[in-house]
């Protein structure tokens, strides 16, 4: 019994539904039947995933560090017209 993700078209709700044999699938929100497969991303963890997720929020933190820094610096040099 596979375990797909949608998308709904009428409603645009996403969600997952375990799909057996001949089921239908509907969206759980609205009912309808028009529905969009989504494509599933498997949860893979391990050492080496796990450091470069690590390393890619730390270079994410950085970068918005830097872009506080200069928004600060820029509203500190504010250009006032007085």
């Amino acid at each position: 019994m596979p375990l797909f993700e949608y998308r709904c078209q009428t409603c645009s709700s996403e969600f997952e539904l375990l799909v057996r044999g001949g089921d239908v699938p509907a969206c759980p929100s609205c009912g309808s039947a028009s529905l969009e497969k989504l494509l599933s991303l498997f949860a893979v963890s391990s050492d080496g995933t796990q450091l470069r997720s690590r390393q890619r929020l730390g270079t994410a933190q950085r970068q918005q560090a830097k872009h506080n820094q200069t928004e600060r610096e820029f509203y500190k040099n504010d250009h006032h017209d007085d």
